[in-house]
Order: structure tokens, then C-alpha cells, then sequence
């Protein structure tokens, strides 16, 4: 089981890096050469505030909310470097440079981490010598550049792990769904056999033991006797197949289930209706490869945390849908992936929809006739 993400690795290491910057005021202090009152509450404000935005930034939010945390740690470690002339807290723009190499495109990235260098140019400027400010500007670009080609590098390398889990994911749901598509297979085989075959010879049978109920005595008790047992076995036969008839359709619970159990992060919730069991296994194999869509996209795109499978009957339908909170379909471009589903569920008569949920994240629906 993964740890919490605000107990990861990477976030240890960014709380030592903190903690290093944090106590270097104090250290100052102690060797003669305390900052001013304003300066160090000015300071001690700009610190605590890139604290808690970093750790609220790691919780279960949507993307839109975690950019905008992330964001707001550039100011709050610029007004740190601003009061504590000459320390150590430039160091905290790193720890924002990983986080916008995580959460924001390169581009963006690079565009919001030159708008902050540039202000701390401008406040070194202020506080240094100009030959000694562009060096400790350059300095510090470099430290950003290499943290965050570093966690492009982790981040490329944890989705291509993603993805092999995610298709891995996809064979195990694939095999239980073969499995269970001939189990039905033979359920159904097996029931029209009992009463194809069986009930109707032991329909013929007691009509036979009808016509021949016209004796007395030991003859005619063994014929009724008879006609006793052709009737509890016929009954039985039709509870055999009244059994197996009750288990019509394919049922995706175990596809889904190994599909959930076999993908660490993000977490996966399964709501699966006992009624809702496709009539055959092509709208089985399509709803599965609806939420196997659904699955990829969000490790893929959506940058979720969570994840949520539902498969319901409603009005004659079967609906599946996968929501995610993560960025939302407004970030997703249909691709071969959507467009081949949709083909698919058209074939059995289905219908698919991607929609962004009104509080973050998406939704990938896909419905076919029960």
C-alpha cells in the first residue's frame, strides 16, 4: 500500500529543505546579527505561508485548485527572500519549480518560473552588488532547472509505469470477462439442453404413463408411481433451469473488479448493481473497454486522485461511467482511443459521452440496451 502523498519521499525532502530555510533567521540570530522586527515578521509570514500552501496542495483537490496553491507560493517566497537579506530563502522557488513541472505544462511552467526570477533578480538587485546578483540569479536558475528536469524525468518514468500497470490492468479484466463470457456461454447452453431435450421426453414420458394407466392392482400402483416421479422430475428440471436462467447475461463484476485491484494509484471505487448484466458478451466486452478508457484517460491526462467505476440499470438500459476528479474533459482531445469506443458501442447499439463534472474532474458514460 503507497504512502499518503504528503509522507512521499519528495515531500520529506521538501520539508528538510524548508526547515533548512526556516531555521537560517534563527541561526543568524544567534551569531549576532538579528533581522529587523518587520523584516522578521514579514518573513516568518512569507515561510509559514509557502508551508501551508505546499501541504494543502498535496491533498485530494482538483487540478484547477492545486495550480492555483502552487501559484501562490511564488509571492509568498519572494516576500521570504525580500525581509531575509542575503539567506538562504531562494531556495524555496526551487521547491515551486518542482511543483510547477508537475502540475503545469512545460511551457506554462517556464513562463511562470522566468515572471518569478525576474522578481528576484529585482529584489537581489536591491540587496547585492549588481555582478554579485546576477550570479546568485544564475545560480539559483540552475538549481530550478536542474530540480525540475530531474521531476520531469520521475514524472515520464512513474506514467510509463502507470501505463504498463494500466495495461496489465487491462489484460486481467480482459481474462476474467473471456472467463466469465463461457461460463455464461455454457450456463445458457445447459439450460436450453435441459429444457429442449429433457423436459420435452419427460413431457412424452408421462403422457406415455397416462395412456398406459388403464390396469389394477400391483400394475397400476407402479404406473402411478411412476407418474409421480416423472412429475418431481420434470418439476426439477424446471428449477434447474429456472436456476440458470436466473443468472442470464455476462457479469462484469469480476472483470471490473481485477481491472480496480490491479492499478495502485489513483484509488479506485467500484458501485456495481447485482441487475445490471449485459445480455452478451460484445456489450459485456464494450462496457468493459469503457471503463478501461476511462481508467487510462485519467492516468493518462486527468492528473486524478480517485477514481469511481458505476455500472447501474436504468430504463432499459445499462450505463457505465468512470468519474474522476481530476482536470476535467475541457483538457482531454478526443483521440483513436474515444473515437474506436464510440464505433464499438455503436455496434451493440450503445452510446458514449464525456462530460466535466460541475465540481472538477469528468465523467466517461457509456450505455448500451440491457
Amino acid at each position: 500500500m503507497s504512502s499518503p502523498q504528503h509522507l512521499s519521499p519528495r515531500s520529506l525532502a521538501a520539508y528538510c529543505a524548508w526547515l533548512a530555510v526556516a531555521s537560517e533567521p534563527l541561526a543568524r540570530s544567534l551569531l549576532g546579527k538579528p533581522p529587523g522586527t518587520a523584516a522578521l515578521i514579514a518573513g516568518s509570514l512569507g515561510l509559514c505561508a509557502v508551508l501551508l500552501l505546499f501541504l494543502a496542495r498535496e491533498q485530494s483537490l482538483s487540478l484547477r485548485i492545486k495550480r492555483g496553491l502552487v501559484l501562490a507560493q511564488i509571492p509568498a517566497a519572494l516576500t521570504a527572500v525580500a525581509a531575509f537579506d542575503g539567506g538562504l530563502q531562494p531556495i524555496l522557488l526551487i521547491l515551486v519549480a518542482v511543483q510547477l513541472t508537475i502540475l503545469f505544462a512545460r511551457r506554462e511552467a517556464v513562463l511562470w518560473m522566468l515572471a518569478a526570477n525576474v522578481a528576484l533578480l529585482a529584489i537581489l538587485l536591491l540587496q547585492e552588488p549588481l555582478p554579485t546578483a546576477l550570479v546568485m540569479a544564475l545560480a539559483y536558475v540552475g538549481f530550478q532547472a536542474f530540480a525540475a528536469s530531474t521531476t520531469q524525468a520521475l514524472e515520464q518514468a512513474q506514467q510509463a509505469r502507470d501505463l504498463a500497470q494500466a495495461i496489465n490492468a487491462e489484460l486481467l479484466a480482459t481474462r476474467a470477462l473471456l472467463a466469465e463470457g463461457a461460463r455464461a456461454s455454457e450456463r445458457l447452453h445447459l439450460s436450453r439442453e435441459l429444457h429442449d431435450v429433457a423436459g420435452h421426453k419427460l413431457t412424452a414420458l408421462k403422457l406415455q404413463l397416462g395412456l398406459c394407466a388403464t390396469g389394477s392392482g400391483e400394475a397400476a400402483a407402479a404406473l402411478a408411481a411412476s407418474r409421480q416421479l416423472a412429475d418431481e422430475l420434470l418439476s426439477d428440471v424446471r428449477g434447474v433451469v429456472g436456476a440458470l436462467r436466473a443468472h442470464d447475461g455476462v457479469d462484469l463484476h469480476a472483470a471490473l473488479s481485477a481491472l480496480a485491484a490491479s492499478i495502485p494509484s489513483p484509488r479506485i471505487t467500484l458501485a456495481l448493481a447485482d441487475d445490471a448484466r449485459p445480455a452478451d458478451f460484445a456489450r459485456a466486452q464494450a462496457l468493459l473497454r469503457a471503463a478501461q478508457e476511462g481508467v487510462t484517460n485519467a492516468l493518462r491526462h486527468a492528473a486524478a486522485s480517485t477514481l469511481c467505476i458505476e455500472l447501474a440499470r436504468e430504463a432499459g438500459l445499462l450505463r457505465l461511467s468512470v468519474r474522476d476528479n481530476g482536470r476535467g474533459a475541457a483538457h482531454s482531445r478526443p483521440g483513436n482511443g474515444l473515437t474506436g469506443l464510440s464505433e464499438r458501442l455503436a455496434t451493440v447499439g450503445g452510446t458514449l459521452h464525456l462530460e466535466t463534472m460541475p465540481g472538477g474532474g469528468s465523467c466517461l458514460s457509456a450505455t448500451v440496451p440491457a
